[in-house]
């Protein structure tokens, strides 16, 4: 992508795909940046491929200012709309906001400038949405860049992505992870550096959500209640709950769903290197029938809103079955 900007050649569509929190949309900002920097000058700017901070512009450019107010008329930004009343955001990108897109690239830009559109994420996108972006890609305007941002690049449409130049990000290697988030001025005590690095996989921005939201702290409460029979009146148990209700903790309570189902996973791995097997009725049987209960309770609770605390409840009453040894179906 480097040689191709240099030689003027980059491509309509760019598709960055890789795990949630790596920088994705970090490097589509870059790019931004430097192309919409560079219509001030009609060309694009000259790139030193022995730079690791490529695309950079300095945060003092006019050009960084506006985009970081969201104020750039050349860069036009899709993503999940968020309800101003209820604060939470849509599941879906719609048809009505690639719409929104396409009257974007139908505006006039200066001669020889730049339109640069950021969909984040294009996984996000509805069946409807999709359709509509591919007629986009189909016929791109002139001097134009479209970048998707994917965690599941398999989830969109095919044509989709052979349409697009796929750039495949992987995680930072491990001696670059704590560097990174001690740049964004967080830190972990070293006892648990590794734990972070297992939760987060190597995410970046899902190392910083557990930090930020005391989730390692959460894990280890996870991990606690899970490995014990809970009663439906337990103290510790309503009082976790309640805090995952408060408003203002929607945040937390996503980061509760990853958890909860990594936990109840690495029990199921646990097990089967024991040598269990998925016999019916047995152990390692009823672990997974619970594990898939929890991820369909889980994924609906965030998908209709359902009442947090009783999720909680409801999640770790299907675990304490297991425990008590009491089947599940």
């Amino acid at each position: 992508m480097f040689e191709a900007c240099r030689a003027g050649r980059l491509h309509h569509s760019q598709l960055f795909s890789g795990p949630r929190g790596i920088g994705k949309s970090t490097l589509a900002f870059r790019l931004a940046r430097h192309l919409l920097k560079a219509e001030m000058k009609g060309d694009l700017l000259e790139l030193d491929l022995h730079d690791t901070k490529g695309f950079n512009v300095s945060p003092e450019d006019s050009v960084f200012k506006q985009i970081a107010a969201g104020g750039h008329p050349a860069l036009c930004i899709v993503e999940r709309m968020r309800n101003l009343d209820t604060g939470k955001t849509a599941r879906d990108i719609t048809v009505g906001d690639i719409r929104g897109l396409s009257n974007f690239f139908r505006m006039t830009v200066l001669a020889g400038g730049w339109r640069v559109a950021i969909v984040d994420p294009a996984d996000a996108m509805n069946q409807n949405a999709a359709n509509a972006l591919l007629k986009i890609l189909e016929e791109p305007p002139e001097r134009s860049v479209i970048i998707l941002i994917s965690h599941a690049p398999g989830q969109l449409l095919p044509t989709i992505r052979s349409r697009c130049n796929v750039v495949h990000m992987s995680p930072p290697r491990p001696e670059d992870f704590l560097t990174a988030l001690e740049a964004l001025k967080l830190f972990a005590p070293k006892k648990d550096h590794d734990l972070l690095a297992e939760l987060s996989a190597g995410s970046i921005g899902d190392a910083a959500a557990l930090l930020q939201l005391d989730g390692l702290t959460m894990h280890r409460k996870i991990s606690t209640l899970i490995d014990r029979r809970i009663g439906e009146f337990d103290s510790e148990l309503h009082k976790f709950g309640d805090q995952l209700a408060q408003n203002g903790q929607e945040d937390a309570f996503e980061l509760f769903t990853r958890l909860m189902q990594r936990v109840i996973g690495n029990k199921i791995v646990s097990i089967a290197r024991q040598g269990a097997t998925a016999q019916a009725g047995g152990e390692l049987d009823r672990w997974l029938d619970v594990w898939e209960k929890v991820r369909v309770l889980l994924s609906q609770a965030v998908r209709l809103g359902l009442d947090r605390k009783h999720v909680v409840l409801n999640a770790f009453l299907h675990v304490s079955s297991v425990v008590a040894g009491v089947g599940t179906r």
